[in-house]
């Protein structure tokens, strides 16, 4: 184990320890002598070297992964670089260490420029590590269809920062103050910080936890009383972040304003004979559709859509049917 793996305090009690120095039983110094205070106080400074040792090089470290080499340095003047490092140096949090190495290599390629550069370095030097992750978050929530945890809609830049105790409100006040927030949502400003200090990978909505929305519905139609199955259905596609609209095959001229994924499910429910394919043909004509017959309808169903899927699941469960179609919807979508 390293040195810097150990608490600084355990080490610190390990040292007083040797050197014969008597503690309280809450760690408090009881008696100490001069030379073993001036051990202690050695130990102390020599801690802090490591760590800044070990943060100056996260900070170049992080200049370099971001492929800055010094023909691409054009843009980021001796100022910039030392009120960057400094800032790096300087800073509470060993966590934004990468941040100001980032930010260097962003400057550096002129992708921050102009007056924005020493704002946004000042900025990054005020921010703590939490707020420089809500703006990532926010960031993330306004160039992607985030899927909430309950409900078919999207979770907006504010409402995915869950902004739910007095130092949250208070940090998101502060962001607003310092202009990387505007009517609730991110600033020019605040997107060229997130993109100087995050990479693609980081910037995607399973890095923050989240799932983006599939791009297209799920249309589902029936035409029988299934209310179980498409409920059920309905349920595993939130569930796998897609969409569905759903409507009886009577009204199937009302066509749901939305971009569907193919195929389109027909629930064939009912006993009888589907006596209602050439108009569900009409209506379809261009849409692949998958036939889920809970009765075998398959030849009958094959006259009027010779190419399209017929899944036969007579006396099978409602469960085992949902897991069967959307394994089938995921796989003709390239999800699987």
């Amino acid at each position: 184990m390293t040195k810097d793996a150990q608490h600084p305090l355990t080490e610190l009690i390990a040292i007083a320890a040797k050197a014969g120095i008597g503690l309280v039983p809450g760690g408090g110094l009881l008696t100490a002598g001069y030379e073993a205070l001036q051990v202690l106080s050695k130990e102390a400074a020599a801690q802090m070297e490591r760590r800044s040792q070990k943060r100056y090089e996260e900070f170049i470290r992080s200049v370099f992964e971001a492929e800055v080499t010094p023909d691409l340095t054009e843009y980021l003047t001796a100022d910039d670089y030392a009120a960057l490092l400094s800032g790096c140096m300087a800073d509470m949090e060993n966590e934004k260490a990468k941040y100001y190495g980032r930010l260097a290599a962003a400057i550096g390629r002129g992708e921050v420029q102009g007056s924005s550069r020493r704002f946004l370095i000042l900025t990054l030097s005020q921010l703590s590590h939490q707020q420089v992750q809500m703006l990532r978050q926010s960031y993330v929530a306004a160039r992607y269809d985030l899927k909430p945890g309950q409900g078919s809609g999207r979770v907006d830049q504010v409402a995915v920062l869950n902004l739910s105790d007095p130092v949250q409100k208070h940090e998101y006040a502060e962001l607003l103050a310092r202009s990387m927030y505007s009517e609730n949502e991110l600033t020019t400003l605040g997107e060229m910080l997130v993109r100087a200090c995050f990479d693609a990978a980081e910037l995607t909505p399973s890095a923050i936890g989240y799932r983006a929305w599939f791009s297209k519905y799920v249309d589902i139609i029936y035409d029988s009383d299934q209310v179980s199955l498409v409920y059920s259905l309905i349920n595993g596609f939130w569930d796998e972040g897609m969409r569905t609209v759903n409507r009886a095959v009577t009204i199937i001229d009302r066509q749901p304003m939305a971009v569907f994924a193919n195929p389109r499910i027909m629930i064939v429910g009912s006993e009888a004979m589907p006596e209602y394919l050439p108009a569900l043909k009409a209506r379809l004509r261009k849409a692949d559709v998958l036939f889920v017959c809970l009765h075998d309808h398959a030849e009958h169903i094959r006259g009027h859509y010779p190419d399209s899927t017929i899944l036969n699941f007579a006396g099978l469960g409602v469960t085992d049917i949902t897991v069967s179609v959307i394994k089938h919807v995921k796989m003709v979508n390239g999800l699987t």
